[in-house]
């Protein structure tokens, strides 16, 4: 970030304060005039003192002031005078001498002075990203996700597979989730999650479907596949909720000296991040449609298309 961190320039001319809606960066030379001594002369000789002056300037950070248009410039790329030690590398370094010595300009970049619309953006997209993306880490949604996506991908890969795999998951955040998990069975630790009815009776629905087929020779209908899938996607979306929920994304402030920046433009930041993150770690069917504009509408986030 820029030195002046949350700062505004001052117009010299008109002395408004402001934050630079964006700069510009204007390649070109600013050669400085040197200084010149009175020309001698003898015997057919000439002298003159010609000194360069120590800094070179390439480049300027170029934005203007919004109220009177005044236009302002900063330097991009600053060169400081330095002794040349290698005289065969006059011509190469574009270097000049002084007082019997070789010197060249050593340009360095200079980082924008001030925080524009852009850095401001950022700034906040990115701290809001970075809850988002904690309050996320904290479930290994990965875990959830790969056997989901072997089931649909590979073809070695059945209902049965996965259903015993995503059960095993949801037996291990149980067990993470319920005080003396030891002592009770799974069906009470289901319980003590406090899931939605809907889901509760889903998730339970799988429980006796994974013994049903762990104790017994059972084929899978399609619509007990369906079941399962519908159980994953839901104890998902549930879980996603959970962790995001609690971060109110629908009550991020603008402080007001940020003004010019959008909601909109904050909330559809969002949007994409979730579908990044989530859409590829989960492989959910249709997840755009089916999972991100409802979770977008649960957690209170509007998006105009």
């Amino acid at each position: 970030m820029p030195k002046n961190k949350d700062k505004k320039i001052k117009c010299p001319i008109c002395n408004y304060k402001f934050i630079p809606e964006a700069f510009h960066v204007e390649k070109t030379n600013f050669d400085a005039i040197e200084s010149k001594g009175e020309l001698m002369q003898f015997q057919n000789e000439k002298h003159q003192v010609v000194v360069k002056p120590y800094s070179s300037i390439k480049g300027s950070w170029v934005t203007y002031c919004p109220d009177c248009g005044f236009i302002i410039k900063f330097a991009a790329e600053v060169g400081k005078k330095e002794i040349l030690e290698e005289a065969s590398l006059i011509k190469k370094w574009g270097a000049f001498k002084e007082f019997g010595k070789s010197y060249k300009y050593s340009f360095a970049p200079q980082e924008k002075p001030f925080m524009d619309y852009l850095d401001y953006f950022i700034e906040k997209v990115d701290n809001i990203k970075n809850k988002i993306n904690t309050a996320l880490d904290e479930i290994d949604f990965t875990n959830w996700g790969s056997p989901y996506r072997e089931w649909k991908h590979n073809k070695n890969v059945d209902a049965f597979k996965f259903l015993i795999k995503f059960y095993s998951n949801l037996e291990d955040y149980c067990n993470a989730q319920v005080e003396d998990y030891k002592n009770k069975d799974m069906a009470e630790k289901i319980l003590e999650l406090k899931l939605p009815e809907d889901l509760e009776r889903l998730i339970q629905n799988i429980r006796a479907l994974r013994n049903t087929i762990v104790h017994e020779t059972h084929e899978l209908t399609e619509e007990e596949e369906n079941n399962i899938e519908s159980s994953y996607t839901q104890f998902m979306f549930y879980l996603v909720m959970k962790h995001l929920k609690p971060l109110d994304l629908n009550k991020i402030e603008i402080e007001p000296e940020y003004n010019f920046i959008e909601i909109d433009k904050i909330n559809h930041e969002i949007q994409s991040f979730l579908h990044l993150y989530l859409g590829s770690t989960l492989g959910i069917k249709e997840f755009y449609n089916t999972f991100l504009i409802p979770l977008l509408n649960e957690l209170g986030i509007t998006v105009n298309s």
